[in-house]
């Protein structure tokens, strides 16, 4: 068995307690522009549980936010940002938040609720997961 140290160190998306949330707030943007039309709110407890089960387990590896902030850039890209309590409170971030490129590109800023980190991305593309996550939240844009 061979073993040995790599500056692309994959990882498994995990989460501590999936119970956190009160609220997920979904945006998408397109051509780098959102509106109230792109965004969604949802409330549901085990929707929201439903979500971040989907994601965790997924493989990931640490990328540089320039490239991060280029893929964004360069496709449409759906925001999965998650409350503690049932509201957002303006000026402060998320506890807990990802993004998923259209292509099925999953991009992480944080390692747990509370935590944040440089951006890990997603090994493989995954846009059955996010057509999935789209149907259950009944999202249509």
């Amino acid at each position: 068995m061979l073993s040995g140290c790599s500056e692309k160190k994959e990882e498994v998306v995990k989460f501590e307690d999936k119970s956190f949330s009160g609220m997920l707030l979904i945006q998408k943007t397109e051509d780098q522009t959102s509106s109230e039309e792109l965004t969604k709110m949802v409330t549901d407890q085990q929707k929201i549980e439903k979500i971040l089960t989907w994601v965790e387990g997924l493989n990931v590896k640490k990328t540089d936010a320039d490239y991060m902030l280029a893929e964004m850039k360069a496709q449409d890209s759906y925001s999965f940002s998650f409350a503690e309590g049932e509201k957002m409170e303006s000026g402060k971030p998320a506890p807990y938040s990802f993004v998923v490129l259209n292509d099925g590109t999953f991009i992480f800023t944080h390692k747990d609720v509370n935590s944040p980190q440089k951006p890990r991305m997603t090994i493989e593309k995954h846009k059955d997961i996010l057509k999935e996550m789209k149907d259950l939240l009944e999202m249509d844009f």
